[in-house]
């Protein structure tokens, strides 16, 4: 058998392999080379919103604030609730988990571990709502409410209203 056929043989067996998978509904995945590896597709949304995130907060109007105000001081309240506050602002207000901030905060240069992140969350919860019950060893989602979108105004805005108070006295 030459090399020729052989190729088309094994095509239209991994074709049929890949149709057989999806009508047994395992989302497509396959073990052939040309697709992508299954743990690759199970990161790639997750990493898509953080480099969305991430990226949004290079250009963004807010990002002179954004850079003075929370990436060059110490403080995780402004750091944590940066992604959800480009998520909420410019991301139609997508649900986040522990582990997106702290992919996030990575990319951004200033990391908060994810169990730290997820201990912040709980600490700021007044801020966030979640999307489901908390359990040990479940990611929780959470997104921004208006009163964390307010917080975290302020917190961008800190230096403009010292110095109106300054002015002020």
């Amino acid at each position: 058998m030459s090399q020729k056929i052989l190729k088309e043989k094994l095509e239209a067996v991994r074709d049929l392999v890949d149709e057989c998978l999806k009508e047994l509904g395992s989302n497509g995945e396959s073990a052939s080379p040309r697709g992508v590896a299954p743990a690759e597709a199970r990161q790639k949304p997750t990493t898509d919103k953080s480099l969305n995130i991430v990226n949004k907060v290079g250009d963004c109007g807010e990002t002179d604030a954004i850079q003075k105000e929370i990436l060059d001081k110490r403080g995780a309240e402004g750091r944590v609730l940066l992604s959800f506050y480009i998520s909420y602002k410019y991301l139609k207000n997508e649900w986040l988990t522990s582990g997106d901030v702290e992919k996030i905060t990575s990319d951004l240069g200033v990391k908060i571990d994810k169990k730290n992140a997820s201990n912040y969350l709980t600490t700021f919860r007044k801020y966030l709502e979640s999307g489901a019950t908390r359990k040990r060893g479940q990611p929780t989602p959470y997104r921004l409410n208006r009163n964390g979108a307010k917080r975290f105004e302020e917190i961008i805005n800190a230096k403009e209203s010292r110095k109106g108070h300054r002015e002020g006295s």
